[in-house]
Parts: C-alpha cells; sequence; structure tokens
C-alpha cells in the first residue's frame, strides 16, 4: 500500500515538473510579446508625442512587471538606467526568459536616452527586429519541447514507480 501511494505522488510530481517545464515555455514567449508590445508603445509614444522616458514609464508601468519595478525606482530618484537593470532584474524572475533575452531587454533600455528622438526611434525599431527574430524562436522551441517535457515528466515518473514497485 505504501508502494503504491509513493508511486502515485512521485508520478504526480513528476508530471508536474515536465508541466512546469512547459510553462516556462509558454510564459517565455509571452513575456517577449509582451515585451514587444511595450516597445512599440515606447516607440510611437516617442515619435507622436515626444514625451520623456519618466512619462512613458509611468502612463504604461500597469502593462509589465519590468516597466512597474522601473517606475518605482525612478521614483526613489535612481537613474533612468540603473532602475531599467534592477527593473529587469526584478522583473524577470518566474517569466521564462533566457540569459540573451534579458541581456537584450538590459541593452535596450541602458541605451535609451543617449540620443536625440529619432535614434530613440530608431533603436526601438532594431530592438523590435531582434526580439521579433527571439520571439520566432521561443515559439518553434515551444513548439518542439513543450509536449515533450510533458510526456517527459509523466514517463520518467511510471517508469520509476514500476522499478519500485
Amino acid at each position: 500500500m505504501v508502494k503504491l501511494v509513493g508511486s502515485i505522488v512521485l508520478v504526480s510530481m513528476t508530471t508536474l515538473l515536465g508541466y512546469m517545464e512547459s510553462y516556462k515555455l509558454r510564459m517565455r514567449v509571452e513575456t517577449l510579446e509582451s515585451f514587444l508590445k511595450v516597445i512599440r508603445l515606447m516607440e510611437t509614444e516617442m515619435r507622436f508625442h515626444a514625451l520623456p522616458l519618466k512619462q512613458i514609464i509611468d502612463k504604461y508601468c500597469g502593462d509589465m512587471d519590468l516597466l512597474w519595478q522601473c517606475h518605482l525606482l525612478l521614483k526613489t530618484g535612481k537613474s533612468f538606467e540603473e532602475a531599467w537593470k534592477s527593473g529587469v532584474a526584478a522583473g524577470t524572475k518566474g517569466s521564462g526568459l533566457k540569459l540573451k533575452d534579458k541581456r537584450l531587454i538590459e541593452q535596450f533600455g541602458a541605451e535609451l536616452g543617449h540620443t536625440d528622438i529619432e535614434g530613440q526611434i530608431a533603436h526601438c525599431e532594431v530592438t523590435a527586429k531582434l526580439l521579433e527574430e527571439q520571439i520566432e524562436q521561443a515559439r518553434e522551441e515551444k513548439k518542439k519541447k513543450s509536449k515533450l517535457f510533458s510526456m517527459l515528466g509523466l514517463c520518467f515518473g511510471t517508469g520509476i514507480a514500476l522499478l519500485i514497485c
């Protein structure tokens, strides 16, 4: 009886681990898509309204946790670059983002505000293109590996449970 309960718990846990890995893949795609939307909004605000970065962050801080973290840090008097970097670190936890994704987002914020509006708009456009490529890669990875992780967790747990019993 104890082996049966242990086996059920084991299969449940490994299946859950597989689903958690699958969830990370989905969250990566969703987070990158959200950030692409934010970049496009920022580009639009710069192009048509010539708003400063702080006002853009204030306006859209509810759209993404990263922007909210940045907004809070800007209120404490930190520079935009410092607030952005800290916001990326705090706002992307649990997002499934890879290191290269985080670096792209950090680099985007680090270079904002150092040129005129046209330069910033061009920077938004370049980053959006790079982000679109990463989104496509993330979608492909999700498509290939999502079901694999789910099934691997189930099969791994079932295999160990069979060995135990």
